[in-house]
């Protein structure tokens, strides 16, 4: 009884061989069509006269051009440092033990404000989150990655003041707002 079990399984294994090559050569006759229409067009585009290439153009030295009366460079950061208010730059201050609110880890520009909402006297912004979700918030709440405090909220847009940096090291207070998101 085994040696019949071996002997249908050796068959079958033929079997497969064979369909296998079968296929394996049914498949590569397809690749084997004459190709004497492209070694045709090849050999008239090379009997073609070549093009001409047409020169490059002149191109005119470059001509520098002093400004009268400009000798100090505009990109010398000792001046601008001169000009800037010092007292300005210390008196803001980012605080960085405040707890972080949730709206705070979206950038203000993913934010959508989409309502109000009047509750007991306290008027709230309707806020939506780029994951669609929609968030309250209201005047002293933060939101936006550059510590953005809700200065005043209107029926059609979010007031916040923000804290970035100035360029020199330090911070400076910057308006900022966010319109009602117009639906569709």
């Amino acid at each position: 009884m085994k040696h019949h079990v071996v002997r249908k399984h050796a068959r079958l294994e033929q079997a497969l061989k064979l369909a296998s090559a079968l296929a394996l050569g049914i498949g590569l006759s397809g690749c084997g069509h004459n190709m004497s229409d492209l070694h045709q067009w090849v050999a008239h585009q090379l009997a073609q006269p070549g093009g001409r290439v047409p020169p490059i153009p002149d191109v005119p030295p470059y001509k520098s051009y002093t400004y009268p009366g400009h000798t100090r460079d505009p990109f010398d950061s000792k001046i601008l440092l001169q000009l800037y208010n010092a007292a300005h730059r210390s008196s803001v201050k980012l605080n960085v033990h405040r707890p972080r609110q949730y709206l705070e880890q979206f950038p203000l520009e993913s934010l959508k404000m989409v309502g109000t909402l009047v509750d007991h006297g306290t008027t709230w912004a309707l806020i939506q989150t780029p994951d669609g979700t929609i968030e309250r918030a209201t005047v002293g709440n933060y939101m936006g990655q550059h510590d953005g405090k809700i200065t005043a909220i209107t029926s059609d847009s979010v007031k916040l003041q923000e804290i970035v940096p100035d360029g020199f090291g330090g911070y400076k207070k910057e308006p900022t707002s966010i319109a009602m998101s117009q639906t569709k």
